[in-house]
């Protein structure tokens, strides 16, 4: 198994493992929102975002709460979701899709500031040997809200220990939204162009993230979700690497709030 490498959740990374525990699936409502998010993230009317947003919020408690934490196997996107993003030709066919839950301490204001404003190469310096993010709009106003729109461009080299190294391209964006119990933010990237790494044949052809970010009383609600396919000389290797996203995205949110403690 390769060395886990962390992901502050604008980022393609995938560990692979063998025997992953099943995942549980999750409920429909609870899949049809997160794809409703990908999928609507540009809508002019936010109404349908807000509202979906809500719907997050409420499921979010008690065993439902408990098993979001825990991670859940999610169903594919719709064709529609992709079918006008920028890049190479995207598809759906083959996805494999998770979702977990997950608390920060930090307002988000904190973590727009902190996900907008650093280099990953900072953040996570013994993983990525390349991480070039250029903004077309918004890194100047989006952390303060003086812009409610912020997108631009990733290149990476990260590596990812017996798997070599690993390139990928992905378009990133970040949007405000206002909801009654305050501002919350979501978070949207694909790949651009297939990810190829030097090891083992890997390629990812799509993979598809969704980031809900919402406040609660003792901090930020966060809401992970992402849909993939990866090959490697060894077969598909798309339900051992999406069921590692849970892991590290429950590992990431600790360091991304120790992060933000020593440095913002």
């Amino acid at each position: 198994v390769m060395q886990r490498i962390s992901e502050f959740l604008v980022l393609p990374i995938i560990v692979v493992t063998v025997g992953c525990k099943k995942v549980d699936e999750a409920p429909k409502e609870y899949e049809t929102a997160v794809a409703y998010l990908f999928e609507n993230f540009t809508e002019e009317d936010p109404s349908g975002l807000v509202d979906t947003i809500d719907f997050l919020d409420e499921w979010l408690e008690g065993s439902d709460l408990e098993s979001a934490e825990e991670g859940l196997s999610i169903q594919n996107l719709p064709g529609s979701a992709v079918r006008n993003l920028s890049g190479h030709a995207h598809g759906t066919n083959g996805l494999k899709g998770v979702s977990v839950a997950t608390k920060s301490r930090y307002e988000t204001c904190v973590l727009m500031e902190a996900l907008t404003q650093y280099s990953f190469a900072r953040m996570m310096p013994d993983v990525y040997n390349t991480y070039e993010r250029e903004f077309d709009e918004g890194q100047d106003c989006i952390a303060n809200r003086k812009c409610l729109w912020a997108e631009g461009s990733v290149y990476s080299v990260a590596d990812w220990g017996i798997l070599g190294e690993v390139e990928a391209d992905r378009r990133i964006e970040f949007r405000w939204i206002e909801t009654d119990k305050g501002w919350a933010f979501l978070q949207r990237w694909w790949l651009t162009e297939v990810s190829t790494g030097t090891r083992l044949g890997l390629t990812i052809d799509d993979q598809y993230y969704i980031g809900v970010n919402f406040p609660i009383s003792t901090g930020t609600r966060r809401v992970h979700a992402s849909w993939l396919t990866m090959e490697m000389t060894t077969g598909d290797a798309s339900t051992g690497a999406s069921n590692q996203l849970i892991k590290n995205w429950q590992k990431d949110a600790e360091e991304l709030d120790a992060w933000i403690d020593e440095n913002l």
